[in-house]
């Protein structure tokens, strides 16, 4: 796929919704470990210590832009989803959204801003089960909506 053909909306969105469905699973598992990333409980060596941060760092800042851009075009395409304005997918899509655009502030200010308002196994096992269900209930609806977001 070249450059051009990945710019064109109908992809971005495609790219950046399917990202953030990843995004929320990877994220419910890290909540579900502790907070801690998955890849450190996979790799696990010290030895790619630098090496799993600066993948961390490149993927929180790819799922705030993601989340930025779907947000954006929700906000200009008049803030229906599914082609609709429907509480639930709309609180949904929220959840997708702004879970992301605090992950891409991590990428940029190296700290958490969501785990440090409200942490704890509680608190992280209830948001695992929020993340998995707005994955879950979003996955759904794109595909009843023909694979399409707006």
């Amino acid at each position: 796929m070249t450059s051009q053909e990945f710019m064109k909306p109908e992809n971005l969105e495609k790219y950046s919704f399917l990202w953030s469905e990843a995004r929320l699973i990877i994220a419910a598992l890290a909540l579900l470990l502790g907070g801690t990333p998955p890849l450190y409980w996979l790799l696990g060596s010290s030895v790619f210590y630098g090496f799993i941060g600066t993948i961390l760092t490149l993927s929180w800042l790819i799922s705030g832009a993601a989340s930025v851009y779907l947000g954006w075009r929700w906000y200009t395409g008049g803030q229906k989803v599914f082609g609709k304005k429907d509480t639930r997918d709309t609180v949904m899509f929220f959840v997708s959204v702004v879970s992301g655009i605090n992950l891409g502030l991590v990428g940029f200010l190296g700290s958490n801003i969501g785990m440090r308002i409200a942490s704890g196994r509680i608190v992280f096992a209830i948001t695992a089960v929020l993340y998995i269900v707005a994955a879950l209930h979003l996955w759904t609806r794109w595909n009843a909506h023909g694979k399409k977001v707006f």
